[in-house]
Order: structure tokens, then C-alpha cells, then sequence
């Protein structure tokens, strides 16, 4: 996989261990202790043992965080591999620091739901809604917000005190919305500081989000929303006894896959995400802000080897019925999709679109023909006709395709789990505790309410939000 990193920032984008039952609401999901498939590969990922913050201490690792009793109990040492990720996005705000000013400042400007943001915090415990929120006028984000809402609340329950005293934003956008600008100057095209209005403040930001190209380097990554919404524990993970009754000899050796019409939207000098396509042919429009890059591989592309491509946008198909074929496709979205994490845990072939976006757990996970196969990786050799190559590698190499495949299911099943998440949220605000440069204030946010507050009175109180509040949720 290309290697990316960010730093840190607090808004969040739209978009068999012990399991801690979260109380508070109905229609939860539990760990239904799936096994991961053996395999020999050695397990990828690694973290560092410890950094320094910006006084200069060591990032709080080892027995400071892990003395919280639920760090056991959750087995949080078994999802090392996936923290790394975190050291990583924290990289420039550990050396520059984050200010009550630049939280203060993304929190009005990105924090509020005409950006389809809130922002929250944690002090003594409490997991808190820091600035007023509207549900009604979320719409379809709603659903989206009251999902993270529901992780903080599950964070308050499963670590109350052990949690560090933080305020960040979190919003659902797709794809960040925002680029820091002190920090990307040094790291990207964008190396002038535009002009900016009165009353700007650099960062880093406290913004955490679903997906980033390196575009972004102030951009914490979070677990998909989608996670909790489609209960992946017990849809998928808890299921994957019943994919693995379709054995790979008996699966079709098709590049399958059934997408809706989404346009991929990418910041015109992010150099990570442009995507051209045969020959090096422009595909991308409005500046280079909009790419239809499933349209271009679906009509372009898959016409070009159609025995051995079904990959449409005709009609939608279960996750069972997927699993009947060897290879699956993964192209993604507006941003990134979380149609990934599903597709690993069917125990086929996953055929990855290189797209320059990358969720928490891709580069600490996944690897290019140890766990799953990428392609469209380099647009200035095959672009995405190199997907013919790779077909061509599975069906010559088929006993390696066979492993990668598995290796692809059993990297879900170790690390993509309620608990991992949890521990992942629990290590990352650690994380962000330790590069404030501020002594973080539950007085600093005179609007603050407990967020328990605002989903079991708040939320029921507004038109329609029953309706959302009785959705199924799990970690």
C-alpha cells in the first residue's frame, strides 16, 4: 500500500475477547467471539513504543493507560498493530501543538451541522456535546452523528475516569473539508498561505475523520460510522462460518462487484487522490474536483474482458451471494467505502482500487498480494487496465490467491472488531491528550451538555427523532 501520514485534529468526518455490553439504548449488538481463520502469515502492523510530546515527555503509553481495568478485559493489547496509525496522524501536532485557539476556531467553523459537524469532549469521564447541535436540520446525517454519539457514550461507559480530559470536532463528511495550511505548505502544492479572513488561527486542529489522502496530514482517522449503524460484528464477522461453507474451489473465478453511480470529490492539488485513466486519459471534470471513476471502470474497463468481469451498477446483491465469486471489487466512493471492511470478511479475493484516500486501519493492515490485491496503482504505467494484470496473477497463481484471500478474512476477524474499536477511540484520545498545548477545561465550553443528555432527552424531544434514536447500534 502507498505509504500516507496526518497529524491531529478533532473533527470527525461524515465519514473471542470479552465484550462490554453498552446500556445505553435498546438494540445492541454484542461480540459474538468469531475466530480468526489460522494463518501463518506473521501479523502485520507495527507501533511504536513511545514518542515525545511537546514539553517534551514521553506520549503516555505502557501502565498510564493501560491501568484502566476495561484495557484488559477488552483485550486491547491484541489491536497493537492498528495503533500505529495514530502515532502517525499525531506526528505534526506532537511537534507544533494544539491550541485552545485553533480548537476554538475549527470548532466554529466545522464544528456546527451547516458543515455537518459537533463538537465533543471528554472531562472527568463524561463524554459531553460541547456546542448546541439541531437533529432536525442534520437530515440524513443525523443517523451518522447520533452513531459517534453513542461511541462517546460507549467510551464514558466502558473507561470513565482512565479517559483524559479532551475537546474535539467530529463531522461526517466523506472527505475532509478542510486543509491546514501551517502544516501542508511544507508537504503539498498548496505551499503559499492563502488569504485568509480576520480572526484566523493556524493549526493543527483537533479534527478526527473516516478517510484522508496525505493531503491532509492534520486529519486523526476514526472507525467508519457504518461500523456501528450495520452492526459489522454480528453481520459479518459473526457470519463468516457461513461464507467460508462456500469453498474457494467452488467460487466463480469472476471479478464481481455492484456499485451505486457515486462520483469520487477530491481537492483539485491533492496530488494523492488524481486518477487518470488508460493511456493516462483525463477523466476528471470541474477542476479535476469530481472523478467518475466507477463509470470510467465499469463502461471503460470492464468491456474490455467481460468473462471474466461482472462489475455494474445493475441491481443490488447480498453479501452472501458475493461470496460465491473468487474475486470481489472495491472501488470507492464519494471518499472512501466502507463496503471494504465487508468485503474481507467473505473470504474472497479483494481487488482494492488504489485510490489515495485510506481508512485507520489500511496502512497499519493491509498489504498489496498478502491480504488483498490493489490495483489502478499507477496511473502513468497501466492505470486501471493493470486490473487485467492481476486477474491474470489469481488465476495463474491460484493456491496464493487462495491464502491472500483468507489472510484478507482473518485480518477483519483479529482486528476489525467492536472491541478493537473501542480501544483504538480509548488509545487515540489518549493520544491527543498528550499533544495539547493547553489544559483542557470543561468551563472553556460554557454551552456544554452530557452528551447522554442530549440522545436520551434532547434527541427524543425533536420531530422524527424517535425514529433515529430506535435505530440498531453496537460498538
Amino acid at each position: 500500500m502507498r505509504r500516507l501520514a496526518c497529524p491531529l485534529a478533532a473533527i470527525l468526518f461524515l465519514a473471542g475477547t470479552p465484550q462490554l455490553i453498552a446500556t445505553d439504548k435498546p438494540h445492541i449488538a454484542f461480540d459474538f467471539g468469531v475466530k480468526a481463520p489460522q494463518s501463518s502469515t506473521e501479523d502485520v502492523g507495527a507501533t511504536n513504543t513511545g514518542t515525545l510530546d511537546i514539553a517534551g515527555r514521553s506520549t503516555p503509553m505502557g501502565a498510564d493507560i493501560e491501568r484502566s481495568f476495561n484495557y484488559t478485559t477488552l483485550d486491547c493489547t491484541r489491536y497493537e498493530a492498528t495503533f500505529s496509525q495514530i502515532d502517525q496522524d499525531l506526528q505534526y501536532s506532537r511537534k507544533l501543538g494544539i491550541s485552545l485557539n485553533s480548537t476554538l476556531y475549527m470548532s466554529a467553523r466545522f464544528g456546527g451541522v451547516h458543515m455537518r459537524g459537533l463538537t465533543v469532549g471528554f472531562f472527568g469521564g463524561t463524554a459531553y456535546l460541547l456546542t448546541p447541535t439541531d437533529f432536525r436540520n442534520l437530515s440524513h446525517h443525523a443517523p451518522l452523528h447520533l452513531a459517534y454519539m453513542r461511541m462517546m457514550m460507549h467510551l464514558e461507559s466502558s473507561f470513565g475516569a482512565a479517559l483524559p480530559d479532551v475537546a474535539f470536532v467530529l463531522t461526517t463528511s466523506d472527505t475532509p473539508r478542510y486543509v491546514s495550511p501551517l502544516l501542508v505548505n511544507s508537504t503539498s502544492p498548496r505551499s503559499e498561505l492563502r488569504s485568509y479572513e480576520p480572526g484566523f488561527v493556524p493549526g493543527p486542529y483537533p479534527v478526527c475523520g473516516i478517510g484522508k489522502s496525505d493531503f491532509f496530514p492534520d486529519l486523526l482517522l476514526v472507525p467508519n460510522f457504518h461500523f456501528h449503524m450495520k452492526l459489522y460484528d454480528q453481520t459479518f464477522l459473526a457470519t463468516i462460518p457461513e461464507f467460508n461453507k462456500i469453498a474457494w474451489r467452488d467460487r466463480k473465478p469472476v471479478l464481481f462487484g455492484r456499485f451505486s453511480r457515486y462520483r469520487t470529490n477530491r481537492v483539485s492539488e491533492d496530488i494523492f487522490t488524481y486518477k487518470a485513466g488508460a493511456k493516462g486519459r483525463r477523466i476528471c471534470f470541474n477542476g479535476n474536483r469530481t472523478c467518475p471513476l466507477r463509470d470510467y471502470f465499469i463502461n471503460k474497463i470492464v468491456p474490455k474482458d467481460p468473462t471474466r468481469m461482472d462489475v455494474s451498477f445493475i441491481g443490488r446483491v447480498s453479501m452472501m451471494r458475493h461470496s460465491h465469486y473468487k474475486y470481489l471489487a472495491h472501488l470507492d466512493g464519494q471518499g472512501i467505502s466502507s463496503r471494504l471492511e465487508q468485503l474481507l470478511s467473505l473470504g474472497s479475493l479483494v481487488f482494492k482500487e488504489a485510490s489515495g484516500y485510506y481508512a485507520y486501519y489500511y496502512r497499519s493492515l493491509l498489504q498489496h498480494r498478502v491480504n488483498l490485491v490493489e490495483f489502478w496503482r499507477d496511473d502513468e504505467v497501466d492505470g486501471p487496465e493493470d486490473v487485467l494484470r492481476e486477474l491474470d496473477w489469481a488465476e495463474a497463481n491460484d493456491e496464493e490467491a487462495a491464502r491472500v484471500a483468507a489472510e484478507g478474512q482473518r485480518i477483519a476477524a483479529t482486528y476489525l472488531t467492536g472491541n478493537g474499536r473501542t480501544c483504538y477511540w480509548y488509545r487515540l484520545m489518549h493520544g491527543l491528550r498528550s499533544v495539547l498545548s493547553y489544559t483542557p477545561l470543561l468551563s472553556q465550553w460554557p454551552e456544554a451538555q452530557p452528551l447522554r443528555l442530549v440522545v436520551e432527552q434532547k434527541l427524543l424531544e425533536t420531530p422524527g427523532g424517535k425514529e433515529v434514536y430506535d435505530a440498531p447500534w453496537a460498538p
